[in-house]
């Protein structure tokens, strides 16, 4: 049951942590502000777990934790293009595989479309696929637990780069004291959420939107993960007044952590930690940790991989589907290094690149010239570089490869950039491919594939990323308004003021 009631002064500052279309009706947007909005675009993205039946069978054909399939990802069709056994990730992968069922994340992915996906849609592809694929490993035995169905990646045409409209958003944070830090800002992903916020508020006008009084009442609207993370930026710049609104009956936005209580390996009661959003980290958000640490008691860094595996190394970590990737004979299913040599062979298609020791020469020579080309492009200034790099804004992420004679590096970075929802390498902008793959980024996927030492590099939380965002909700005693209905949100340039809030 809502009740309506007037808010008896304004806000003095506004937080929009949220997709801002959403607000289209609710907010005074200026013209400037709808035009850039307007070009917004997005994928949806459907994650599924599912309790799957273990047998001898499917026990011995599923020799990998994680599976992607690139050419099937390429239609972005909503097709089944890659899965997360969470048991193996729990447990380790020989010890997942003698389990009488696992827990197993699908992942399903659809391209810009003009009108939305419904769920039906997901659940039939996924009903199909699953008893007809000629590369998934398990049983056709399950049952599907968990569903998680989102809008994904807000990002820019190649068109709308060239207009600069990333730096236009950076030149508007601040008016009507408003301040924008939702991912469609810069970048989807939880780092690039929080070096963003640090980026803008060195804007000469998100600065001077600051309240002088640190009693200032403040709202955020959204309490995903751009929302948690700048009220953390709030309260350590010394505001105490901060009231985040929040449209459904849950805080952490795209993540979606899961702790489910069985299956269990013999023996054990111990819950296995699913995560159908937020998964992965990197030596990348290692700044981050350290400047968070505090909200990770108890939730170390484990390592992805989980080398227990019978093969003793990354092999039984990441399967590749060949399907359509090769024009000769290739293995349905090859671990990650093998695609990674594999690809590179077939796209420089040169006679001195045949054999894996010349190719991982190559391989590290491009490395070293992206590593080159990535600050010359985008700077040394996180997460965006200071202005739009017009010469890369013409082209797809494939084809600044190309251009550069760094196609070597493609079976690398298919799988660091796409399998996560980010969209394909032959149609996402070059501007989002390097914002994301930085040369720490590179050179740790490169290290974690190929290095002889046991050293995990791709890592998950022992307790989810939901521990994380749940330490930050508690430690810092954010005041939360759930199923928050907005009615409208008019600004001042001094003062701003929200009328006709309900709230249960």
């Amino acid at each position: 049951m809502f009740r309506l009631f007037l808010v008896p002064f304004g806000y003095e500052l506004l937080v929009i942590a949220c997709e801002p279309r959403n607000l289209y009706n609710i907010c005074d947007y200026t013209s400037e502000e709808r035009a850039i909005f307007e070009k917004l675009k997005n994928y949806t993205f459907r994650t599924s777990l599912l309790k799957i039946k273990i047998d001898n069978t499917s026990a011995q054909e599923n020799e990998y934790a994680v599976m992607f399939a690139p050419s099937i990802l390429e239609k972005m069709d909503g097709s089944v293009y890659a899965f997360r056994n969470e048991s193996a990730k729990q447990f380790g992968y020989d010890v997942a595989k003698g389990m009488t069922h696992n827990l197993v994340t699908v992942y399903q992915l659809v391209g810009e479309t003009p009108t939305s996906v419904t769920t039906d849609f997901f659940d039939q592809i996924l009903e199909q696929q699953l008893s007809e694929s000629d590369w998934w490993p398990f049983s056709g035995e399950y049952e599907v637990l968990r569903k998680v169905i989102t809008p994904y990646l807000d990002h820019f045409s190649n068109e709308d780069l060239k207009k600069g409209l990333p730096w236009e958003i950076l030149n508007l944070q601040g008016h009507k004291n408003t301040l924008y830090v939702h991912g469609f800002t810069c970048f989807e992903s939880v780092l690039h959420c929080w070096d963003y916020a640090k980026l803008m508020l060195e804007v000469d006008g998100a600065e001077k939107a600051l309240p002088k009084d640190l009693n200032a009442p403040i709202v955020i609207l959204g309490a995903g993960v751009s929302g948690l993370l700048f009220a953390v930026r709030l309260k350590r710049l010394g505001y105490k007044n901060i009231e985040i609104l929040e449209s459904t009956d849950r805080y952490r936005g795209k993540t979606h952590t899961f702790i489910e209580d069985g299956p269990y390996p013999s023996g054990s009661t111990e819950k296995t930690v699913c995560e159908l959003g937020t998964c992965y980290l990197s030596p990348a958000y290692y700044h981050m940790i350290e400047e968070l640490k505090e909200y990770l008691d108890g939730n170390e860094q484990i390592d992805f991989a989980n080398n227990e595996g019978s093969q003793g190394s990354q092999d039984n970590f990441r399967g590749i589907v060949t399907k359509g990737a090769f024009p000769m004979p290739v293995p349905p299913i090859i671990p990650y290094p093998e695609y990674i040599i594999r690809k590179a062979i077939v796209l420089l298609n040169d006679p001195q690149y045949t054999n894996k020791e010349s190719v991982m020469t190559r391989i590290a020579f491009d490395l070293v010239k992206y590593c080159i080309l990535h600050w010359e492009i985008m700077g040394a200034q996180k997460p965006m570089p200071p202005k739009p790099p017009m010469a890369l804004l013409e082209k797809t992420f494939y084809q600044f490869l190309a251009d550069n004679q760094m196609l070597s590096l493609v079976g690398m970075m298919e799988y660091i950039y796409s399998v996560q929802g980010y969209g394909v390498m032959k149609d996402i902008p070059a501007y989002y491919g390097l914002i994301w793959i930085t040369p720490i980024v590179i050179q740790s996927i490169l290290f974690d594939n190929f290095s002889p030492e046991n050293v995990p590099v791709v890592t998950a939380w022992k307790k989810g990323w939901g521990d994380f965002w749940k330490q930050i909700v508690e430690k810092e005693e954010l005041s939360i308004t759930y199923l928050a209905d907005i009615k409208s949100i008019k600004r001042v340039d001094q003062k701003i003021d929200k009328h006709n809030k309900d709230k249960k």
